[in-house]
């Protein structure tokens, strides 16, 4: 099972956004990990989306560019690189496409699993 919480933002109405904590490795250097928090986020069709200040700083291997459809229905190239993720009490090689938003987890990490968000400031995210 895999915990997170549900990050408060702004004041009337109050809004949030659900997030989790994995451990992000370097495929090259195992040792070389950062736990991060990402943004639960079902419109990302990937598995981890990174800034490439931590790309750098991990030091993953690059892969290839990949074209993707934005919220807006453009489509844009995002280069892809290759990280080792702990997810659900085991280490996983998976794609990182790179992106200057917050970190971003999709469906491809959560498939076949199940999300519960209790939709309030602190609300209790789940991934069973």
């Amino acid at each position: 099972m895999i915990r997170g919480n549900v990050r408060p933002q702004g004041s009337e109405p109050v809004t949030g956004w659900p997030e989790i904590t994995v451990s992000v490795a370097s495929i090259v250097a195992p040792n070389r990990s950062r736990t991060i928090e990402f943004l639960l986020d079902t419109g990302f069709t990937g598995h981890l989306s990174l800034p490439l200040s931590i790309i750098e700083e991990l030091e993953l291997p690059y892969l290839r560019s990949r074209p993707a459809e934005l919220a807006d229905g453009s489509t844009q190239d995002f280069a892809v690189y290759a990280a080792l993720a702990d997810w659900d009490g085991q280490r996983r090689t998976v794609p990182v496409f790179e992106s200057e938003s917050q970190p971003l987890l999709g469906m491809a990490m959560l498939w076949g699993k199940r999300v519960t968000i209790d939709a309030w400031a602190g609300g209790a995210v789940t991934v069973t």
